[in-house]
């Protein structure tokens, strides 16, 4: 069963569709183009003769020719600047829920139905019976019904983590793990080997979209530094070769992109580089910048992912205070300023993992320092600290000018992925986030 497409950033007369409107409408554009009409200037000139006065009128034509963009970016840009603290601050979170009881989590413990995205997984228990498809689109349905029946100014999105492997989180098929893909692609044909990782993963990519998910966290793009590593243990990883891994996680990207799901590519520096598991303690990134510089660096370089995952990675040399997920240094100064990426940036789960909490102890003040440092969406998997996070992020908001401003280019973010799901000839969903 597809999911039924809702309106351009959906709401009941949701304040962007109405900027929209008076972007195209007010502005004397084409309202089906975005393209301005012609306009048209008029010039009479006259001879006079001693009996007979004639007239001569010539029209002059001239078309100015406008990016169709724009209007979406400026009814954007308005929605951003219009939202309150609070409901921006809702905007920026990717929460969990727990328990199948979805729309009523969201009132009573999350506070809003007007959230940034939901992250549905078996391990929450969000549907029941674990495997049975049918219960999985029905909580899907559930909440979009609640967002169709809400004023929420912009549409919410479901995600997921669907690896390729063991570690997927809804009732799909997952093909081969990665290390399989990587011995084929070493001992075969690479060319014929990526065509088929890419069929594969798109028909995979396919159902995610027909149970309703458009967000998936599982593009894993780590190098492993070395086999005695985390990621090299968990057999998560295509390998040890960056140029393996950006090849093999660069089509697992296209592949989903290609049926309209966001692939997000992970765990921004490299997990690969860790030898500490970032579920259960803090996790620092061997050999720092100058080891990633020849080995996780690659994937990301130029990559066309719609959204990359900070990891919770120390990169001590970089920045010995906060790990990537939370550090300006490493996200905005590494990824966003070096490597030019212009997609979504989420975190990794801020929520339960102790490679977050045991750095900062509050989930609030989590959430600020990694929309701080460049973060335009945080992911909380545990529903049960939404409402402090908001508080803070909020507070943060009106307590300072430029947070509110980050705050507000985050959203436009968030936003623009939303249009490469409504408006894809202008707002393609891999590889073109640049004004």
């Amino acid at each position: 069963m597809a999911r039924t497409p809702k309106t351009l950033l959906l709401g009941l007369g949701g304040l962007v569709v109405i900027a929209l409107v008076i972007a195209l409408t007010g502005s004397g554009e084409d309202p089906e183009t975005g393209t301005p009409a012609p306009t048209s200037s008029t010039s009479t000139t006259s001879s006079t003769t001693s009996s007979t006065t004639t007239s001569t009128t010539s029209t002059t034509t001239t078309t100015t020719t406008l990016d169709p963009r724009v209007p979406y970016l400026d009814a954007i840009e308005q929605q951003a600047a219009t939202e309150s603290d609070r409901g921006l601050a809702y905007r920026l979170v990717v929460t969990g829920l727990t328990g199948s009881q979805l729309t009523t989590r969201l009132d009573e413990t999350v506070g809003s139905i007007c959230v940034g995205g939901v992250f549905l997984t078996e391990t929450n228990r969000n549907w029941a019976p674990e495997n049975d498809v049918d219960a999985f689109v029905a909580a899907v349905a559930e909440l979009d019904a609640a967002w169709n029946s809400q004023e929420c100014a912009a549409s919410s999105f479901i995600a997921t983590d669907a690896e390729l492997g063991s570690i997927v989180r809804v009732p799909v098929t997952s093909p081969p793990a990665p290390p399989d893909w990587t011995e084929r692609y070493l001992t075969g044909e690479p060319y014929n080997v990526l065509l088929d990782l890419q069929a594969q993963v798109a028909a995979y990519a396919q159902e995610l979209l027909d149970l309703g998910v458009t967000v998936n966290f599982g593009a894993i793009g780590d190098v492993v530094t070395d086999p005695g590593h985390f990621m090299a243990r968990s057999g998560r990883t295509f390998g040890d070769d960056p140029g393996v891994v950006a090849a093999l996680s660069n089509a697992v990207i296209q592949a989903h992109c290609e049926v309209g799901v966001a692939a997000t590519l992970k765990h921004f520096p490299n997990q690969g580089a860790t030898v500490e598991d970032p579920h259960r303690r803090t996790s620092t990134a061997v050999g720092g910048r100058e080891l990633w510089e020849s080995t996780g660096r690659l994937p990301y370089e130029g990559t066309g992912a719609p959204m990359v995952m900070t990891g919770h990675i120390f990169m001590n040399d970089v920045d010995p205070e906060f790990p990537a997920s939370m550090s300006f240094a490493v996200t905005t100064g590494l990824l966003r300023e070096e490597l030019g990426f212009e997609g979504v940036v989420i975190t990794d789960d801020l929520s339960t993992m102790r490679g977050a909490s045991d750095v900062i102890a509050e989930p609030g003040a989590r959430a600020v320092a990694a929309v701080r440092a460049g973060a335009d969406l945080v992911l909380f998997v545990d529903d049960r600290d939404i409402v402090d996070v908001v508080d803070a992020l909020a507070a943060e908001m009106a307590a300072d000018p430029a947070f509110r401003a980050r705050a507000e280019e985050a959203l436009g973010r968030a936003l623009r992925l939303d249009l490469s799901n409504r408006q894809p000839d202008l707002f393609p969903l891999c590889g073109d986030f640049a004004e």
